[in-house]
């Protein structure tokens, strides 16, 4: 009897247009919210994870429905006179439910990432753990979903119950302790300590198998899913517990930081003798973390344009392409100049940050020491050159904030004008302004050189009246 119930109510859920419906968004949304970057084998696990809690959510309520199904609308008399009892349809519910939801999200979750892996290259460490915790998450909504609709058999209480675990995932956007008690800790940057993976996993799955106890339980008290129920509630709250001990990942402080306040979770692994590997590419070292030398291609491609532009002399010193932490920078050595590829990559701001970092390190041009205090580098020739320099790999532009990583972004502490930013495109469109600029560079770069002494070195005709700020760039 149970397995013709099982076998009805698989298929039943196997067509349902709502779980594979849900399943195609997640993976549809998943995929356009990752477009623009690189994939990150230690990042894109946890956002899919996250994002399948949507599915989770329609699991949860088909299932609560499909449980409570036989207690509406006169069906328990309908069904009274059947051999099947109710607890034989719950049984029946309680495996089909968990394994159509489980592969759901395996769908769901696994094509994200082959999508990912297959566009690559591909950065960063795996944690297997991961993804199949979206797995075990989307079979604790299924039992969950059948819990509910036996003991609250109310057509709203499967998305009440829904509704208020998605609130409590989606309110915590921080890495708290608190957070490894939900099915689900969406938040994780790049650089940050390694999760409680495997022990929340553990945990998932123990509250899945306690849920399924718990509804087998409402037909009648019996010792072998009383017993399942203890045993469940026996691994979830250590394991619970242990994941929730995580510390969370320091936030910065006010104030001066020094290595001494980078985690010791992270600093061997950033700080450490054997953080990097390098290699010299075309005259210009690049140096990336573990698990990132397969982006240095792509640095390539935003360094190696605005240092081919430079003079000879300046093209043979260009500094090292060096790969920071955003979280934990404070812990570099940022008193030596070098260009600081992001721990994520694919926006193209990153692509004109590099460039960026390349075109002031050769004109001089850095900005003002602090963002209260920003200088003006309106009216200078250097200015025009540097978006020069930025152009050969990003459309020159007025200044504004560029995306650097994952919740961080970067502001370049000087001002300029649309007179600069035209200039600039002008100067792209000069057949011989490579020469030119070589020719002239000490006077181009020289900060008392003004814009109209320099045109005329330049070969262009004066459009705009420019002049130097109340507070020029030194």
């Amino acid at each position: 009897m149970t397995w013709v119930l099982f076998l009805f109510e698989a298929r039943r859920l196997a067509r349902h247009p709502l779980v594979w419906g849900a399943t195609a968004l997640v993976l549809a949304l998943q995929t356009y919210l990752g477009h623009d970057s690189r994939p990150h084998l230690g990042v894109d696990p946890v956002h899919a994870t996250g994002l399948s809690t949507c599915l989770g959510a329609v699991v949860l309520i088909v299932a609560s429905l499909a449980a409570s199904r036989d207690g509406r609308h006169g069906m328990p008399e309908s069904l009274s006179a059947l051999p099947g009892r109710a607890e034989h349809r719950t049984r029946a519910i309680l495996l089909a439910t968990p394994l159509v939801a489980g592969l759901a999200a395996a769908v769901a979750v696994g094509g994200y990432l082959a999508i990912r892996v297959l566009s690559g290259p591909v950065a960063g460490r795996l944690d297997m753990w991961e993804p199949l915790t979206a797995v075990a998450a989307a079979m604790l909504a299924a039992t969950l979903g059948v819990a509910v609709g036996r003991w609250a058999r109310w057509l709203v209480a499967g998305p009440m119950v829904a509704a208020v675990l998605g609130y409590l995932i989606y309110m915590n956007p921080h890495h708290g302790s608190a957070g490894w008690l939900l099915p689900v800790m969406q938040v994780h940057e790049a650089d940050w300590p390694d999760r409680p993976s495997a022990i929340h996993l553990l945990y998932v799955l123990a509250l899945a198998a306690g849920c399924a106890a718990l509804a087998a339980l409402r037909h009648r008290a019996r010792l072998v899913p009383a017993l399942a129920l203890v045993a469940a509630l026996a691994v979830a709250v250590p394991a619970g517990a242990v994941a929730a001990s995580e510390p969370p990942t320091p936030r910065p402080k006010p104030g001066l930081q020094t290595m001494e306040d980078v985690d010791p979770r992270v600093r061997e692994r950033y700080f450490g003798p054997d953080a990097y590997r390098c290699e010299r590419r075309q005259g210009i070292t690049y140096c990336a973390y573990q698990g990132y030398e397969p982006w240095i291609p792509l640095w390539e491609q935003a360094v190696l344009p605005a240092a081919n532009a430079l003079p000879a002399t300046l093209r043979a010193r260009v500094p090292r392409v060096q790969q920071l932490s955003t979280t934990w920078m404070h812990g570099a050595d940022l008193d030596t100049f070098m260009i600081r590829p992001p721990m994520t990559w694919g926006h193209p701001d990153q692509r004109a940050i590099l460039a960026r970092e390349v075109a002031v390190w050769a004109t001089g041009l850095r900005g003002g020491p602090a963002p209260s205090r920003m200088c003006d580098a309106g009216g200078q020739a250097r200015t025009v050159v540097t978006l020069w320099i930025i152009g050969q790999v990003s459309p020159p532009e007025l200044p504004r904030e560029h995306h650097l990583d994952v919740n961080h972004g970067q502001l370049f502490l000087a001002r300029w004008g649309s007179a600069e930013v035209d200039y600039a495109k002008r100067l792209l469109a000069v057949p011989d302004a490579r020469k030119r600029l070589h020719a002239h560079w000490a006077t181009l770069t020289n900060p008392a050189t003004t814009i109209d002494q320099a045109l005329p070195l330049l070969g262009l005709p004066r459009t705009h009246d420019t002049s130097p700020g109340a507070n020029p760039c030194p």
